[in-house]
């Protein structure tokens, strides 16, 4: 029986690293401009992918009627509903998608590799998930090839792990704060400015200590251990991210030392004083991934589902209900956004061989581990 590597903890990777060397006056500006881009839906477009082998897939799908789904619970039923219905009428279609809300990724992600491991099909046909967990299901071999290209018109550089995943959705990250208790020209200006003293005991900071590992690429690791061992002696509050949000919202945070624009896109539509601080060099880009898993009992309909979230349709739909799309479609906000930006995305090979023991050692520092 073929033994699983060992689950990642805490940790959220693609192929490479994405950067662009541009000077940053804007950051504030910049990430206001996107979350209003976010706002406004994208245009539909009725694009088909190739048409070469890709009947047969279709085919394939209308057998197997439906697909077990697996995803972050901010698309909603409402928005897989909506997915569902655009996707069956686009390729003449009836499939069911039943929906699971993701809870714990790293729990989940380990019971699939350990169902693969054992000789039974996955739970789920399809795990959107982060980029950290598909190089655990790359890792064993749990991911089913696809021509993505060439059958399904995929984008080239959405498609990571030798081309076994494709890039969904991306998440930004960089510090925020609260706007009603500091006034902007009084927020920090970069990551560097979390450390000074004023802040002590007012900075909150996540359990996602992975962040800390992925800036460790643009920055090097001695230059990020050097940071978080500082940032530590500012007596944060530790927390989840959901509860970081929380706190910063409501106030018993001044800083939160890294957000998600989930939840900066949540505060814009509800009126909450949180946003992101101007000028992070660089933005975190973590991504949310999908193919097929091997064994799965629906394979075609998972790979029809997949490559249509990358389609213009997909992508609207994606960005109506969770307000993210993918850096790597052209015409997205998201896309539209890194264009100006010094983004930093994970490479495979960090993922593999260093983000893990990273992660832990500035979990540790920081009083996680």
């Amino acid at each position: 029986m073929r033994v699983p590597h060992k689950v990642m903890d805490r940790i959220t990777p693609p192929r490479r690293v994405y950067k662009r060397r541009i000077p940053l006056p804007w950051m504030g500006a910049g990430l206001a401009l996107l979350l209003a881009a976010i706002l406004t839906p994208l245009t539909a477009t009725d694009v088909a992918p190739a048409a070469g082998g890709l009947q047969p897939i279709i085919d394939g799908a209308r057998k197997e009627g439906g697909l077990n789904l697996y995803a972050s619970p901010t698309i909603g039923p409402d928005g897989v509903r909506a997915i569902k219905d655009t996707l069956n009428s686009r390729y003449g279609v009836n499939l069911d998608v039943k929906f699971s809300p993701a809870g714990s990724m790293i729990r989940d992600v380990a019971k699939v590799v350990t169902e693969l491991a054992t000789g039974s099909p996955p739970t789920w046909d399809l795990m959107l998930v982060t980029d950290a967990h598909y190089a655990v299901l790359f890792k064993n071999d749990a991911l089913e090839q696809v021509d993505w290209v060439g059958t399904l018109g995929v984008e080239p550089r959405s498609l990571f792990y030798e081309a076994r995943a494709v890039a969904l959705v991306t998440q930004f990250v960089a510090p925020a704060y609260n706007k009603q208790l500091i006034p902007s020209a009084e927020a920090p200006k970069g990551w560097e400015a979390l450390l000074d003293s004023r802040w002590k005991g007012k900075i909150g900071v996540a359990s996602s200590t992975h962040h800390w590992a992925r800036l460790s690429q643009a920055w090097g690791e001695d230059r990020t251990t050097r940071f978080v061992e500082a940032l530590a002696k500012q007596n944060v509050v530790r927390g989840q991210v959901a509860e970081t949000y929380t706190r910063l919202q409501l106030g018993e945070i001044l800083l939160a030392a890294t957000m998600v624009d989930d939840f900066i896109l949540e505060a814009k539509k509800r009126g909450a004083p949180v946003v992101f601080i101007e000028n992070p060099d660089p933005v975190i880009a973590t991504h949310f991934m999908g193919a097929p898993l091997r064994r799965a009992r629906s394979r075609n309909a998972a790979t029809l589902l997949t490559a249509f979230l990358v389609s213009p349709e997909g992508q609207a739909l994606w960005a109506k209900f969770t307000g993210q799309t993918s850096m790597y479609i052209k015409g997205t906000p998201a896309h539209e956004f890194v264009q100006k930006r010094n983004v930093v995305a994970l490479e495979a090979r960090f993922a593999e061989t260093q983000l893990e023991n990273l992660t832990n050692k500035y979990g540790r520092l920081l009083g996680f581990r």
